[in-house]
C-alpha cells in the first residue's frame, strides 16, 4: 500500500523543476521499477540512510539513463534537483560527504589547539568556542545532507551553512571592536552586535519559505552577500596590521582562497566519474582554507593574549 501511495505521489507531484523529472523516460522508468520495488531486500547501508522504494528508483532511473545519454553523447540533465551520482555504501554524494567530514576534522583540531594554547581568561575565548562547535555541527549536518538529501536534511544544511556565515561576521566584528586597557570589549558590543545579526537570521530562515519550497538561489544569494562583507572587514583589518601583526597574512590567504573556491560552488557541471561535481570541488577546496583559517584564529588569540598581558604589566 505505501509503496502504491509512494507512485501515485510521484506522478502527481514534480516536487523540483528540474527538466530529467518531466521526461517520459525517466517517469516510466520510475513507474515500472517501483512496481518491482521490494524494501525487505535492500542492503543495510540504504536502510540506515533512509532509502525507501521512491528514492531508490528515483536513483537508478537517473543513474540509468545519465550513463545511457552520456554513451551516445547526448546532453544529460538534472533529476529531482541534482546530477545522478554514483552512491557508495548508501551514501548519495559521495564525494560532498568525505570533504564535508574533512572540513569537520580541520574544525575540530583548531578547536583542539584553541582549547590547548589559549587561556579561558581571554575575552574571546568562548566566543570563538562556541563558533567552533557551531562550524562542527554545521560540517555535521552537511555530511548528513549529502549522505542522503531529505527535506530535513536539506533544511538544516541550509540553516547551518547561513549560522556559520553570519555567526563568522559576528565573531569578526568583535574581534575588531574597540577594547579597554585590560583588553575587555567596550559598550557591551557583543549585544550590539549580536541582537541585529540574530533577527536578520530569522528573517533569512523565514525568507527560504521552508513551507512551500526551500529557494537554493536565494541561500546562495544572501550567505554570498554576508561572506563578501565579512571578508571586506577581515580585508581591511588585515592589510591595516600586516607589519604588526605577521597571522594575519594568514587571513588574507583565505578569503583569496575563498574567492576562488566560490567560483566552484556558483558553477554547475555534471560529476565526473558520478563522483566530484561544482558542489563537491568547493568542499575540497574549503579543507585546506579551514585549517589555515583555525591557525589564523589560535595565532590571534595568543597574540592578543601576550599583548593584553605586556600592556597591563
Amino acid at each position: 500500500m505505501k509503496q502504491v501511495l509512494l507512485l501515485i505521489l510521484f506522478l502527481a507531484l514534480p516536487v523540483l523543476s528540474s527538466y530529467g523529472d518531466q521526461t517520459h523516460e525517466y517517469r516510466d522508468c520510475v513507474t515500472a521499477k517501483m512496481r518491482a520495488c521490494d524494501y525487505h531486500s535492500f542492503d543495510l547501508s540504504l536502510k540506515v540512510f533512509g532509502w525507501d522504494c521512491l528514492s531508490d528508483c528515483q536513483y537508478r532511473c537517473a543513474l540509468e539513463i545519465t550513463e545511457k545519454r552520456e554513451s551516445k553523447g547526448l546532453q544529460i540533465y538534472q533529476y529531482n534537483g541534482k546530477w545522478a551520482f554514483k552512491r557508495w555504501f548508501g551514501l548519495q554524494e559521495p564525494a560532498s560527504v568525505f570533504f564535508s567530514f574533512l572540513n569537520g576534522f580541520a574544525v575540530f583540531l583548531g578547536i583542539s589547539n584553541l582549547v590547548a594554547k589559549v587561556p579561558t581568561t581571554y575575552v574571546l575565548f568562548h566566543t570563538w568556542l562556541g563558533y567552533g562547535i557551531v562550524c562542527l555541527i554545521t560540517w555535521f549536518v552537511s555530511f548528513l545532507f549529502h549522505a542522503k538529501d531529505t527535506i530535513t536534511t536539506e533544511i538544516l544544511d541550509y540553516l547551518g551553512a547561513s549560522t556559520m556565515v553570519m555567526l563568522s561576521l559576528y565573531c569578526m566584528l568583535l574581534r575588531i571592536s574597540g577594547r579597554d586597557q585590560y583588553g575587555k570589549i567596550k559598550n557591551k558590543l557583543n549585544y550590539k552586535y549580536g541582537a541585529p545579526i540574530f533577527l536578520l537570521f530569522l528573517y533569512h530562515a523565514y525568507n527560504l519559505g521552508f513551507y512551500q519550497k526551500i529557494d537554493y538561489g536565494y541561500n546562495m544569494k544572501f550567505n554570498v552577500f554576508i561572506g563578501i562583507i565579512h571578508h571586506c572587514i577581515l580585508l581591511g583589518w588585515g592589510l591595516w596590521n600586516w607589519n604588526y601583526r605577521p597571522h594575519v597574512k594568514k587571513a588574507v590567504l583565505v578569503i583569496l582562497g575563498s574567492m576562488f573556491a566560490l567560483l566552484l560552488e556558483l558553477g554547475d557541471f555534471p560529476p565526473y566519474y558520478g563522483l566530484f561535481d561544482a558542489h563537491s570541488l568547493w568542499h575540497a577546496a574549503t579543507v585546506p582554507l579551514t585549517f589555515i583559517w583555525w591557525s589564523f584564529i589560535v595565532d590571534d588569540c595568543v597574540f592578543e593574549t601576550n599583548y593584553y598581558k605586556r600592556k597591563v604589566v
